[in-house]
């Protein structure tokens, strides 16, 4: 967080509620409030048969490894409408935003962030690889290279939606990854 208010420059001082110290702050000049809020990931679980849809990443960070399409929500989005932007721009795949189903949710406290899963059927495996990915493919599970996922401490989240895929049923999942934890729980049970 910046410490001097983007609107008129003065300094940002910790917003006392209540006579309790928050973690958002107000200027000291203007008087605005200025959130320091978490940051909204949107990913994809898209299924051809048995196997997923992984791109591999064009960018940094972890440029050249693999990981589920996903990105950061954009200001004015649902959260299918930006989770199918992300699929669009990462891996050409273009399904409109009511055809994802809600997935998964969660907290991952360590790096300030949410994260919100869709899943999706295709019938085929056609991709396009955007700017932002140097290839796209659908891996089996036995096919997955595993060691070379952009991020593998959210692997036991991908575990999941292969078993899912195995099992032919789809729960809805809440996750809460702290520092300390990772604990995973399902909410339904979808069939």
């Amino acid at each position: 967080m910046t410490r001097y208010c983007p609107q008129c420059g003065a300094v940002l001082a910790r917003n006392r509620v209540g006579g309790e110290l928050r973690n958002h702050w107000r200027c000291t000049g203007c008087g605005r409030l200025h959130h320091d809020h978490p940051m909204i990931v949107l990913t994809t679980f898209i299924a051809c048969g048995k196997r997923l849809l992984w791109v591999q990443r064009a960018l940094p960070p972890k440029q050249g490894a693999w990981a589920i399409p996903g990105g950061f929500m954009e200001l004015g989005e649902t959260l299918a409408e930006g989770a199918a932007r992300e699929l669009r721009e990462e891996a050409g795949v273009v399904l409109p935003p009511a055809e994802l189903e809600f997935y998964m949710m969660g907290t991952i406290t360590f790096i300030n962030q949410i994260y919100v899963a869709f899943r999706a059927r295709v019938a085929t495996e056609d991709t396009f690889a955007g700017s932002e990915s140097l290839a796209c493919r659908y891996f089996s599970r036995e096919e997955c290279p595993w060691d070379e996922v952009a991020y593998p401490e959210v692997n036991d989240a991908i575990i999941q939606a292969y078993d899912d895929l195995d099992s032919g049923t789809f729960a809805i999942w809440h996750t809460e990854m702290t520092a300390a934890r990772y604990q995973r729980h399902k909410v339904r049970q979808e069939h």
